[in-house]
């Protein structure tokens, strides 16, 4: 089972998303055809001009009587007290000194090996789970504590779709997969930046978190429900997409929009339903 969980290493920092991802991204055209259009027509001049226009135009909406301020989130003292137990646990960086830290690690190698004995929190063993290398502490960075809780909790709660993500059972696989740790802590960082939930201490006022604040009343695990829908997203746009390791980062991207539109539509009361939602809905 270990070398067929085997996977390539990645040298990014979660102060990034995986394999520097940043909005926006569409790609560049080098060499004699830069600055043409699909035509081959020179379009330098006119795209200066465009972007000058566009600028003002930007500007001039940007006046008081053209926008019109959104008012802040009203949360209830349930919805306030499960977001500040979020930002407790997002400040909680992982260290690898603590007991209750490498304990959690430990359950995660029992999750995943299941009957294995772990020799050291020091192996290459920790390679056939998808981390860069043979000490997983060095690949939490700013995804934190809380990054290997939601790893956990897939494993515990939703075991089937926990191995199947690890193992790579749906789709033709590519040759060059992502690694299965490494990416469950982008998503946890890309979640949290799409929540704004790193803006403590104030309370987030985008659409997404207003859509995500109606399930906090409901559900305390409603961020590690939306994790779960959201990797099985992001493996079901990386099949979708036939993707390999160099385009993992248009495939985040598109798993972010997805996401972000979705906690919008603030159409969900529960976790649990948001995540239904993603496997019968955004997956078909």
């Amino acid at each position: 089972m270990a070398s067929s969980l085997r996977q390539r290493s990645f040298k990014a920092e979660l102060q990034e998303p995986l394999l520097g991802v940043h909005d926006g991204d569409t790609g560049s055209t080098t060499g004699r055809d830069a600055g043409k259009d699909q035509f081959g027509k020179d379009v330098g001049c006119v795209s200066v001009v465009g972007a000058c226009l566009q600028f003002m135009v930007d500007m001039v909406r940007k006046l008081p009587f053209f926008t019109k301020p959104t008012p802040p989130v009203e949360l209830s003292d349930r919805q306030y007290k499960r977001l500040q137990d979020l930002w407790d646990r997002i400040r909680v960086p992982y260290d690898s000194s603590n007991e209750e830290h490498q304990e959690g690690l430990r359950w995660l190698w029992a999750l995943v090996f299941p009957g294995k004995i772990l020799p050291s929190m020091k192996t290459p063993l920790w390679k056939d789970m998808g981390w860069q290398g043979e000490d997983p502490a060095t690949d939490f960075r700013s995804g934190g504590l809380i990054s290997l809780q939601h790893l956990t909790f897939m494993g515990e709660k939703y075991p089937s779709t926990f191995k199947k993500l690890l193992h790579k059972h749906d789709g033709v696989r590519s040759e060059w997969e992502y690694p299965f740790a490494v990416a469950g802590l982008n998503v946890t960082f890309m979640l949290t930046e799409v929540l704004e939930l790193r803006n403590e201490p104030d309370v987030p006022n985008g659409a997404a978190f207003r859509g995500f604040a109606k399930m906090l009343e409901h559900d305390e695990d409603a961020l590690a429900l939306v994790y779960v829908a959201t990797y099985e997203l992001l493996d079901f746009n990386w099949l979708k997409q036939k993707a390999s390791y160099m385009e993992f980062p248009g495939v985040m991207s598109a798993t972010r929009s997805c996401i972000a539109e979705a906690l919008a539509s603030q159409q969900f009361s529960k976790g649990a339903d948001f995540l239904e939602y993603i496997r019968f809905k955004a997956l078909a």
